[in-house]
């Protein structure tokens, strides 16, 4: 339990707010948008990060950052041998009592876990927020299996971006009690509805990483199937990663050469003017090979709905919840190459559809401040039970 000192009461009376503690390890990476901005759009607390190690802090300015670089050398040898031993993290209890933390904040699932020592030794609740992989892959391990039992017994409350999400939470152990359904947002300020949308070619896009549950091989062979029919049609493709040889090798053996450009990763904003000028935004997610799931559903489909982008996108996850299909885009089942190619074609051909919809849907559940202000009404809630 944490003693607050003369000096730390001063510090509480200059920002007059509750200080939450944000757990992220690495803070932060560069696709990693979406929490940065749950972190910013907090109005009535404080926020402070606590992470093993820096990144992009030019593209996500918070402060302060602490970070486990900053421990001298042989301290920090000693915490990391603690977390090798235990799995949770050593010494971050001490900056939550420096900080006057209230409340303490982990993105993913493993991060809840390795905070519930901190959470502990200064006597604050833990809120613990999942987004996909920690929630349909990390639980097939054993190990992992065992660390959920102890945080969803110890922790206080568990956050999923959809009920798809939340009843996997359940089947793993944690609590219906104690999950709540916390929707992502997108600031609508940055990412405003377009109106003067007149491409001079059709542009098809898709925007992620390039995994196996993104289901870009599947997006590829979809486009391939109408690409005679629109020959002004262009794929572009948003992203980078471990499937890019595959990728391009079938790229070429659908012999789309010439059609399909890769555009690599891209800072945010440039990837939101790509995604303005598309025509439509394609994403067709599946379940790995290693049961890797969306879990949640990706922010690109929101910030697209935002713009007025119409999608093609998979019944998968939570996708449904986020994307209204035949209101806000068209979805299929999984690996369904026929359907998305039958999307593809339906919306190229009427691209204004869906548009004013998914825009409304978005202002109305995935508004980066209403949802801020809902996240904060959860700290209160919990804070009051402590």
């Amino acid at each position: 339990m944490c003693s607050i000192s003369l000096s730390s009461k001063v510090q509480v009376r200059k920002y007059m707010k509750p200080v939450v503690a944000h757990s992220a390890n690495p803070y932060l990476p560069a696709t990693a948008t979406w929490i940065y901005d749950q972190i910013r759009a907090l109005k009535r607390y404080r926020p402070i990060v606590l992470t093993q190690t820096r990144q992009n802090l030019d593209r996500f300015p918070i402060e302060p950052v602490l970070s486990a670089e900053d421990i001298p050398s042989i301290r920090r040898t000693t915490l990391r041998l603690t977390r090798k031993m235990r799995g949770t993290y050593a010494g971050y209890e001490n900056w939550l009592c420096e900080h006057n933390a209230v409340l303490l904040h982990a993105h993913f699932g493993q991060e809840g876990y390795r905070c519930l020592s901190a959470k502990q030794r200064a006597g604050i609740p833990l809120i613990t927020t999942f987004y996909g992989l920690d929630v349909s892959a990390l639980p097939r391990q054993k190990k992992w299996q065992k660390r959920y039992k102890r945080l969803f017994a110890e922790g206080d409350l568990f956050l999923v971006e959809g009920p798809f999400m939340g009843e996997q939470l359940i089947a793993l152990g944690c609590p219906a009690n104690r999950v709540i359904v916390q929707h992502l947002g997108v600031d609508l300020e940055k990412i405003p509805f377009r109106t003067d949308h007149t491409p001079k070619q059709p542009i098809v896009l898709t925007y992620s990483v390039f995994r196996e549950k993104k289901g870009l091989k599947y997006a590829i062979q979809a486009y391939a199937k109408i690409a005679e029919k629109y020959p002004d049609a262009q794929l572009r493709m948003i992203g980078d990663g471990p499937l890019r040889p595959q990728l391009q090798a079938e790229i070429r053996n659908l012999h789309l050469e010439n059609r399909v450009k890769m555009l690599g990763l891209l800072p945010h904003p440039t990837a939101l003017q790509e995604l303005k000028r598309a025509t439509i935004l394609l994403y067709p997610s599946v379940t790995a090979s290693d049961g890797d799931t969306e879990g949640g559903a990706p922010v690109a489909l929101i910030e697209a709905m935002a713009m007025g982008v119409p999608i093609v996108s998979s019944q998968h996850a939570d996708i449904p919840e986020v994307v209204i299909d035949k209101t806000c885009g068209l979805l299929f089942p999984e690996r369904d190459i026929a359907g998305l190619a039958e999307g593809l074609d339906t919306l190229l051909s009427s691209p204004e559809q869906f548009g004013r919809a998914g825009c409304a849907h978005v202002e109305d559940q995935h508004n980066l401040q209403k949802q801020a202000e809902k996240l904060e009404v959860i700290y209160d809630r919990v804070l009051k039970k402590t």
